[in-house]
C-alpha cells in the first residue's frame, strides 16, 4: 500500500481571523521556511493511529483492519466533489469524529481504495480532497501558511481562493473544534493508505463486506423483540454504574430517549 502524506510542524501563538492571517500567509510564501519543506513522516504504529474508511470503496479495507484488531470509523469525501472542486461541502460533511481526533493531535488516517490509477491507486479523493483539509485545517486552527502541492504542481493560490470563499457556516463549524486542541499541538496529521481496486463500481460487493463483518443480524423491529432474547434486560443496564437505561414512556409525536437516572 502506499502512503500520502505531507508534514512539517510550526508553533503559532495566537489567534488570527481569516482576513488579517492573509498578510501572513503571504509574508511566509514570499520567504519559504527551508525547515517547514516536505518531509517523509515518522508515524505511529498502527493500534495508536485512528482509522477511517472513505465510503465506498474503502470499505474493501474492513477484512484487513479486523484482522489486525484495529478499530475503525467511516468518512465519506466524495471524489466528484473534489473534480467539481465543490470543496465547501467536502469539509462541511466532515465527520465529527475525524475533526475532533485531528483537533486532538491524533495521527488519523483514511483508508479508501481507487480504480482509475491502476499503478498507484491514489484515489483523488485522498490526493485532491484530504490535501485540502490539510490546508484548511492548517490554516484556520494553526495559522500555518505552507505551499499546497498537487502532482508537482503548486496550487498554493486555487487553495487559498477556496479558502477564502468557504461559507461561514463551514468555518464556524471547524472553529468548533478548536477548542479542544490541547496545550502543545502544532499541527494536523492527516494521510492515506491507498491501493489499487478492481471491485469499483460493484456496490453489491462492498454492501456485502458491510454485511458480513458490521451487520450482527440482531432485529430492531419492535414486534420481534417482544417474543425474542434480543430485548434489553436490566441486567444490561445495572453494567452502568451510575445508574439504569430506561426506555421513557411518550405521547405521540414526542421523541424516543433512553434515560439515564441514578439508580433507587
Amino acid at each position: 500500500m502506499h502512503t500520502a502524506a505531507q508534514t512539517g510542524l510550526l508553533s503559532f501563538e495566537g489567534s488570527l481571523s481569516r482576513q488579517a492571517s492573509q498578510s501572513v500567509c503571504k509574508a511566509a510564501r514570499a520567504a519559504p521556511d527551508p525547515a517547514a519543506s516536505l518531509v517523509t513522516p515518522v508515524l505511529p504504529r498502527l493500534p495508536a493511529c485512528k482509522h477511517f474508511l472513505n465510503l465506498t470503496n474503502g470499505v474493501e479495507a474492513v477484512p484487513l483492519l479486523e484482522s489486525l484488531s484495529l478499530h475503525f470509523s467511516f468518512v465519506r469525501i466524495q471524489s466528484t466533489w473534489c473534480e467539481q472542486q465543490r470543496f465547501d461541502l467536502i469539509l462541511a460533511n466532515l465527520d465529527a469524529a475525524l475533526l475532533l481526533h485531528l483537533a486532538l493531535g491524533h495521527c488519523c488516517l483514511v483508508w479508501d481504495f481507487a480504480s482509475r490509477n491502476k499503478k498507484r491507486g491514489i484515489p483523488r479523493a485522498l490526493w485532491y480532497g484530504l490535501e485540502f483539509v490539510n490546508y484548511v485545517l492548517r490554516r484556520l486552527w494553526f495559522q500555518r501558511c505552507t505551499d499546497a502541492w498537487l502532482r508537482r504542481q503548486n496550487v498554493t493560490s486555487v487553495f487559498e481562493a477556496h479558502y477564502n470563499d468557504l461559507q461561514k457556516t463551514t468555518v464556524a463549524k471547524l472553529r468548533y473544534y478548536m477548542r479542544y486542541i490541547p496545550a502543545g499541538v502544532t499541527d494536523i496529521h492527516l494521510y492515506g493508505v491507498c491501493k489499487a481496486t478492481v471491485h469499483d463500481p460493484d456496490p453489491g460487493y462492498y454492501r456485502d463486506i458491510v454485511h458480513k463483518h458490521l451487520w450482527n443480524g440482531l432485529t430492531t423491529d419492535p414486534a420481534e423483540l417482544q417474543s425474542s432474547s434480543q430485548q434489553m434486560t436490566l441486567s444490561d443496564a445495572q453494567e452502568i454504574p451510575t445508574g439504569v437505561l430506561q426506555p421513557s414512556s411518550r405521547n405521540l409525536g414526542e421523541p424516543c430517549m433512553l434515560s439515564l437516572e441514578p439508580c433507587d
